[in-house]
């Protein structure tokens, strides 16, 4: 059977129209069309049981060896570690950053808002991972200093 178009819907309405019936389900592939005359009692729809809500996952926590500082979240967002998926990363393991250099971007509603360094350092460990959300205050970097 062809599609339904709108001439077949008013037909379809017609003849309910017209009829002692309350109610007409017509499925055609992925095509479904439910009508009840006003006051017919619809069918309850079947409860379906949510999963209860996962618990957040708690960031890592980060200790900090003597004399190492840490990069945390200005803001709650998705973290990129790169300015495009096809480019490098802006940092890794072991290298050297100077103050105002790039580290990351986090999206923030579609607004990329670039971080910087704010002093100079070694990259320790990066500790979030590229593509997730990260919240505010959450390590991202840890340096060691210079």
């Amino acid at each position: 059977m062809a599609d339904l178009n709108y001439d077949d819907v008013r037909k379809i309405l017609a003849i309910l129209d017209a009829s002692t019936l309350d109610e007409v389900h017509i499925e055609i592939g992925n095509f479904k069309l439910d009508v009840r005359r006003r006051g017919a009692s619809a069918p309850l729809p079947a409860a379906q049981a949510k999963p209860p809500p996962a618990p957040a996952k708690a960031p890592p926590s980060v200790v900090l060896a003597p004399g190492q500082f840490a990069l945390t979240a200005p803001m709650l967002g998705t973290l990129y570690r790169a300015p495009s998926p096809d480019a490098p990363p802006f940092i890794q393991v072991g290298g050297v950053v100077s103050a105002d250099d790039t580290l990351c971007i986090i999206e923030v509603m579609k607004l990329m808002n670039t971080i910087k360094a704010e002093k100079p350092g070694r990259v320790a460990a990066i500790v979030a991972e590229n593509g997730t959300l990260v919240e505010f205050g959450q390590t991202l970097i840890v340096f060691d200093p210079l």
